[in-house]
């Protein structure tokens, strides 16, 4: 080898080792740098003429795992979704108590029934009766305050889902922008290293947010997707938007698939040719923040609110209305139904061939409201025409039974040989302190002190009706009537005191939709038990969405410390090759300086 060659591949050797120094400085300064990958280098003989010339680097790479990190974000993901989750209902949790606490909803009502205890035992004692306004008072407070913090938990889900939003576009934006550096750069031959690292990190905060998958496309380009195959990023970023929406969350706010009937916001993916897809309608967010947030806002919180509105309803109707067994008359029953309300209603018990069937007949005296879901039949029980309305509605249900209008109400028999009315029950609701009903209106629907009937008139009366609940104001004024069911009742006289007890005390069947058991399987139990079962289905709830988030949690903990280390920098593994980068450089160096001498000397003899 002649000196120029030796001094040639001496500061090739230079260069490389250089190379690597500065590749081995890099990864222990950002050995703590969020996002950052080991970078390396690999020396590699340059050969001209069949003789080894020297050396040279290769491009600077990033040593990562992608299989391991495509995992990570598919479990970020699910761990996003599950902790967003298990905050949400441990807030959720404690706003209902735990059962028999001196502030839970069950305390409350059991409180109101020792107060009734109290009252029947000295129906004319003046502070039984404000015992039991007091209690009733206080068990209405909690419910309005338990509604006012439900919604407000659903208004700080609907706002995490704007600013989830806006933070998954911020992420695009980034992604956007990174990988067109990446791709311009990769053109020219020049690294791409730390831009990937830049990438990953907008990647991985988008991973947080949504369900996502990456392909990697040729010359740095990629491609990001939903896991249901929506594409977020293809040549340029998709936007999302929340459209619609934008009134205070109330009790009666509701998401729709249909624009016309929702009054929340929906998240909008619109694709950079302009196609827009409505996420929540197609169901198309499987994990992350966005799908935990909307899934609270549309479906849990909204079931929290439910339970509290069922207890309101049901604790008004148990004091407030009469339920009364039909009477026998041939081949039938007859109903009274007399004094109805929008809302009262019928229930009527049969059999068609051989096999049990019932039916329930809503009294709706608006007409906009027809025809009822729910195999609920709706008809305006004062309207001239009931009669047949209810016959050809039962009819069209497979029920030949025959229907006729009564002074007071309706009598049902049997319309076919093969069809028998069973039984038959109505409620009505009172109205009035003193007109000679048991029934008692002493819950009310709003200061204004209307009367509560689960009326479906102009929407369904037991939307929010735990956040207007409140005492008759009139009973306020005149609680006398706690106890005299007319003006000329005795002031001891036990029939509605005992009316009152029972209506606490007795079984009653709760609305399938509460979710305690299944509408399959109605809750049927007191009032108490009732409140016991809410409080407990939060808590059991609450328990089982920490311990999912828990375990994701440590299944995300797990893969991080995997990817950690087949990705992340090992400061003694880099201060080694660091030594060994130093003693080749100092070879090379020598090298050089040998050379040097040497051409020194041939040129003192020349």
């Amino acid at each position: 080898m002649s000196l120029t060659s030796a001094l040639g591949s001496a500061l090739s050797g230079l260069k490389a080792n250089q190379a690597g120094l500065d590749v081995v400085a890099g990864n222990v300064a950002n050995a703590s740098t969020p996002g950052y990958v080991r970078k390396s280098t690999s020396p590699v003989a340059s050969v001209a003429g069949g003789a080894t010339t020297g050396v040279r680097t290769t491009e600077v790479k990033r040593e990562i795992d992608l299989q391991l990190q495509k995992q990570l974000r598919t479990e970020t993901a699910g761990a996003s979704y599950a902790s967003t989750r298990a905050a949400f209902l441990e807030q959720l949790q404690s706003l209902f108590g735990t059962p028999g606490a001196e502030s839970s909803l069950d305390a409350q009502v059991s409180d109101l029934s020792t107060a009734i205890d109290a009252l029947a035992a000295s129906p004319d004692d003046q502070s039984a009766r404000a015992g039991v306004l007091q209690q009733a008072g206080l068990l209405a407070q909690q419910l309005n305050a338990a509604t006012t913090d439900v919604q407000a938990l659903r208004a700080s889900a609907d706002q995490g889902l704007k600013d989830g939003v806006d933070a998954a576009n911020e992420a695009l934006t980034s992604i956007e922008t990174i990988t067109r550096a990446i791709v311009q750069a990769q053109a020219r031959g020049g690294s791409t290293a730390d831009l990937e690292d830049q990438r990953d990190m907008a990647v991985n905060t988008l991973s947080g947010l949504m369900d996502v998958k990456v392909e990697s496309l040729a010359g740095g380009d990629i491609r990001i997707k939903t896991q249901g195959g929506l594409t977020l990023y293809d040549n340029g970023a998709s936007t999302l938007s929340v459209t619609g929406g934008g009134a205070p969350v109330t009790a009666g706010s509701a998401y729709a698939s249909d624009p016309s009937r929702s009054t929340l916001g929906t998240v909008t993916l619109t694709s950079p040719s302009g196609y827009a897809t409505d996420l929540l309608a197609n169901n198309a967010l499987r994990s992350g923040e966005l799908k935990a947030y909307a899934e609270l806002r549309d479906e849990t919180l909204p079931q929290a609110q439910t339970q509290l509105d069922e207890l309101a309803s049901q604790l008004a109707l148990a004091f407030g209305a009469t339920t009364t067994t039909g009477e026998a008359v041939t081949g039938g029953v007859a109903l009274d139904v007399a004094g109805a309300q929008p809302g009262d209603r019928m229930t009527l018990a049969y059999t068609s061939g051989g096999v049990a069937g019932a039916a329930t007949i809503v009294n709706v005296t608006d007409p906009s409201r027809l025809p009822l879901s729910g195999g609920l039949i709706g008809v305006d029980f004062s309207s001239p025409t009931a009669a047949a309305d209810i016959e050809a509605a039962l009819q069209a249900a497979g029920a030949a039974v025959t229907v006729t209008a009564t002074d007071d109400g309706f009598a049902f028999t049997s319309g076919a040989a093969d069809v028998t009315v069973t039984g038959a029950t109505s409620r009505v609701t009172a109205t009035g302190l003193s007109d000679g009903s048991v029934a008692l209106p002493l819950f009310v629907d709003g200061a204004g002190g209307a009367i509560y009937s689960e009326s479906l008139d102009g929407g369904a009366q037991r939307t929010g009706f735990a956040g207007r609940i409140t005492v008759n104001p009139d009973l306020i004024a005149d609680p006398s009537a706690l106890v005299k069911t007319s003006a000329d009742a005795a002031a001891g006289d036990q029939t509605r005191v005992d009316f009152l007890k029972d209506a606490l005390s007795g079984d009653r069947t709760f609305s399938g939709d509460a979710g305690l058991r299944g509408s399959s399987a109605p809750f049927t139990g007191t009032l108490s038990e009732f409140a016991q079962g809410i409080i407990s289905t939060q808590a059991s709830a609450s328990a089982s969405a920490t311990r999912v988030a828990d375990g994701q949690s440590l299944v995300v903990s797990s893969l991080e410390d995997r990817f950690s280390a087949a990705s992340g920098v090992d400061v003694d593994e880099e201060m080694t090759k660091l030594i060994q980068y130093q003693t080749a450089y100092s070879a090379n160096a020598r090298v050089m300086t040998t050379v040097n001498d040497m051409l020194k000397q041939l040129l003192n003899i020349l």
